[in-house]
């Protein structure tokens, strides 16, 4: 039985995406609460713009940005649910 850190290839994305989740929930979290300009939200918003940009390019203008900022997430989690589903069909079908 191959150990944990044989799969590198599955936990180094999924640690990615957990980690762009978390920072866009911290986003959206302090923007209701603090506001725009504050060093900690400066911070975030340049660490998460790329997600946001690229979410923002296939979403419609009309919709607002905080929730241009939930579509992300929303899309970041499909992404790490296809990539555990992909990763448990090479297991089934015996790919290593």
């Amino acid at each position: 039985m191959p150990s944990t850190s044989s799969y590198w290839y599955f936990h180094g994305p999924s640690l990615l995406l957990a980690a762009l989740i978390y920072l866009l929930l911290a986003r959206l979290v302090l923007s209701l609460l603090l506001g725009g300009e504050n060093l900690v939200m400066r911070a975030l918003a340049a660490i998460t713009d790329p997600v946001v940009k690229a979410v923002g390019a296939i979403t419609p203008r009309v919709v607002p940005s905080a929730l241009v900022v939930v579509f992300a997430i929303m899309w970041l989690l499909s992404a790490r649910i296809l990539l555990h589903q992909a990763f448990l069909a090479r297991r089934m079908f015996g790919i290593s």
